[in-house]
């Protein structure tokens, strides 16, 4: 047999099997004996691959190679070909095999720089801590010329303002966005979908509207009409996602940069034989630059109430005023302000806002919440003026502090309230005195007045008492009584 037969049924190349042949019987029977005994470059680093092979038996060649440089900073990096050749000794050696399915691509001719950029979603099944499972969901976009490429992951699946926040992040990263952008016939960008006439969701139409490209939307079913991008979603799965452990979705976010600036725009793509980070050089002077940023405004969405008067919104519980729930049906509308939650009516009438919180599981209330609303703001002054001697002054004095502090005068007449049950009413009356005269119309600053004036009366009657003291008339010891005394007046 020839050569180029014998490579085939021993499963060698053509060149191998040359240069057995070219040895003579002594000569090959030591190459064998030194076979496994030669000097690998990676040899520290075989109980590492072992161990992410074990893990995880689909990892590629290539993954591998990503994993050396990522977690040992004193790697030195080495060919393509040497890191497939130790793999392929691990996987012989420890009898590890690789199986995975294939799906074949069809090749579409190359574009002109800054013509196209292609669109699509993924999902992955992660391992968690603690052996639990995560799935996450991914944005990718690649230029169809250079194959430079961005990706986003998310822990929600995504919608219409989630994806177009991912293309504003995309076209930052590649510093523009080219002419045409090709997409699958997805509801996160289309309504409907009539033999070819596409109806947009409200928010990609506005997004669309400002960015003004053009939008090629696939047939369905047809993955090959954007073949790059799928390549793409497969390549983030099994090349950066396949094995690695989820901690959070920003330190996921932050390894895949670092992912793309170290391996998937740094390397030679395999049907270009370029680097796409060096292509996208020449591509960027093609695409449009961001000039005005477009502001993402996520519409209200409504919300049940529930029983208990609260709202539960992304893993916590937001408090309504007491009596908003009126039944199985009471809806409200929740719109996300930079960190504030609105809650309003469907006329986009404001009941009350909170402060996201990031934390899971917390009840987030607001103190009005809880008031009994049943008394009015006039009937509560009139019941709070009662503990004054002079109602009529206390009156007006509550009055002016509502003048000051109209959206918060309950509060305000509240803690007036507890003041007076704290303290005597000779002394409410001398601080209510004091704060008309002196134009102080904050209720907070109510009980400072108060305790101020008791320490200047305390302070006044200590100096009489030092002044008296020292006057030696004064300075007599007094006699002191007998407790037989008191025995007889009792008997």
């Amino acid at each position: 047999m020839k050569p180029s037969q014998i490579g085939p049924e021993l499963g060698m190349d053509t060149r191998t099997v040359k240069k057995i042949l070219s040895m003579s019987e002594q000569e090959f029977i030591e190459s064998q004996k030194n076979k496994d005994q030669r000097f690998k470059k990676l040899s520290r680093y075989e109980e590492f691959v072992r161990q992410r092979l074990d893990a995880c038996p689909q990892a590629s060649a290539a993954q591998i190679h990503d994993w050396l440089k990522e977690c040992h900073v004193d790697y030195t990096d080495v060919s393509e070909k040497t890191v497939y050749n130790f793999v392929s000794y691990i996987r012989e050696k420890f009898s590890i095999i690789k199986e995975f399915e294939k799906r074949e691509y069809t090749k579409v001719p190359e574009l002109p720089y800054g013509k196209q950029a292609q669109v699509d979603f993924g999902q992955f099944n992660m391992t968690a801590c603690e052996d639990q499972r995560k799935k996450v969901y991914f944005f990718a976009m690649v230029l169809s010329r250079s194959r430079y490429k961005f990706v986003w992951f998310s822990e929600h699946p995504f919608t219409a303002d989630t994806a177009i926040e991912a293309h504003e992040k995309a076209f930052v990263f590649m510093d523009g966005y080219p002419l045409e952008v090709a997409y699958d016939q997805d509801k996160v960008f289309l309504t409907n979908e009539n033999k070819g006439n596409l109806i947009l969701t409200e928010a990609f139409r506005a997004y669309h509207a400002h960015r003004l490209f053009s939008l090629r939307f696939c047939r369905k079913s047809d993955p090959e009409s954007k073949g790059k991008v799928e390549s793409i979603i497969k390549y983030i799965k099994y090349n950066f996602l396949r094995g690695r452990i989820f901690y959070d979705i920003h330190v996921l976010n932050s390894q895949a940069l670092e992912w793309l600036h170290r391996t998937a725009n740094a390397k030679k793509h395999a049907s270009t034989k370029l680097v796409p980070s060096i292509e996208w050089l020449n591509e960027k002077s093609q695409l449009t630059h961001l000039s005005v940023p477009f502001l993402i405004t996520q519409g209200a969405a409504p919300y049940k109430v529930r029983k208990d008067n609260t709202i539960s919104f992304k893993g916590n519980y937001y408090t309504v005023p007491a009596g908003t729930y009126q039944g199985p049906d009471t809806t409200l509308f929740l719109l996300q302000e930079n960190e504030m939650l609105i809650i309003q009516t469907n006329e986009k009438q404001e009941i009350t806002r909170h402060q996201i919180s990031l934390i899971k599981g917390r009840i987030i209330s607001n103190s009005n919440h809880y008031r009994d609303p049943s008394i009015k703001i006039r009937d509560y002054i009139e019941l709070v003026a009662e503990k004054f001697t002079d109602k009529a002054q206390a009156i007006e004095y509550m009055g002016k502090v509502k003048d000051q502090n109209p959206r918060y005068v309950r509060d305000q007449i509240q803690i007036i309230q507890l003041v007076c049950d704290k303290y005597y009413l000779h002394q409410r009356d001398a601080a209510l005195q004091y704060c008309i005269e002196n134009n102080i119309f904050r209720a907070v600053d109510f009980e400072p007045v108060l305790i101020a004036l008791e320490e200047q009366i305390a302070n006044a009657s200590d100096s009489i008492k030092t002044n008296l003291l020292q006057n030696e008339q004064y300075q007599v010891i007094p006699q002191a009584s007998n407790i037989s005394d008191y025995n007889k007046l009792l008997n």
